[in-house]
């Protein structure tokens, strides 16, 4: 198998675990974690839809650029929740008018739409960071490392701090060096990986808290 397929096979795999959790607790968890077990779900679902595109030779691009708009708008909400700021939603409508004016006319639904990728994920870290700066300033837990929120936020970091350049240089990868263009995908499924690792660890913090 390639080595790619099998990366990806990996990363589609790694959803598993958050998308049990998310789901044994769906009804009792807060709105905020409904939406990371949505996030999670829509992930999968992308991936396999993806690989079964791949394997019969389709471009993934449509399907691609679709899930980094929706992963922006469910990650954006489960921020909000805590931040609550109103010019935060003005920035998140002008920032979904431009991703769709991208996908349809400017780089359109067949290309990896770069500069979506980029905005959105540089503004999901401003958020993280936001979140996190807020839980130090003001402590409510003594073991803050059992809020889930605050493993959430970690895994947004790593995933998006990682990806910035991956999708900032995809296209010229693709057009200039198409044999390391392979690479980014392994090493953005490697991120992938991790992210849903960090979700699945805030989705068990809440799950083990419920249960006690």
């Amino acid at each position: 198998m390639d080595v790619t397929i099998l990366f990806a096979h990996i990363s589609s795999s790694s959803s598993i675990i958050p998308i049990i959790l998310g789901l044994v607790q769906y009804r009792r968890t807060t709105p905020d974690l409904k939406l990371i077990s949505w996030l999670v779900i829509t992930s999968a679902t992308a991936d396999v839809i993806s690989l079964m595109l791949i394997l019969n030779g389709f471009n993934t691009w449509p399907i691609a650029n679709i899930f980094v708009i929706g992963q922006f708008v469910l990650l954006f909400f489960v921020f909000d929740h805590h931040l609550k700021k109103q010019y935060l939603k003005t920035v998140f409508v002008i920032l979904v008018c431009f991703a769709l004016l991208n996908y349809l006319f400017i780089q359109t639904a067949n290309s990896f739409n770069t500069y979506t990728s980029y905005i959105t994920g540089i503004f999901l870290i401003l958020l993280a960071i936001a979140y996190l700066y807020r839980l130090m300033s003001n402590l409510v837990v003594e073991k803050i490392y059992n809020l889930p929120m605050l493993w959430i936020a970690f895994g947004t970091l790593v995933y998006f701090s990682g990806t910035l350049f991956l999708f900032l240089f995809n296209n010229y990868l693709i057009e200039h060096q198409p044999g390391n263009h392979q690479y980014m995908w392994i090493l953005h499924n490697v991120l992938n990986i991790i992210k849903n690792g960090f979700l699945a660890i805030g989705l068990w913090k809440n799950y083990k808290a419920a249960s006690y």
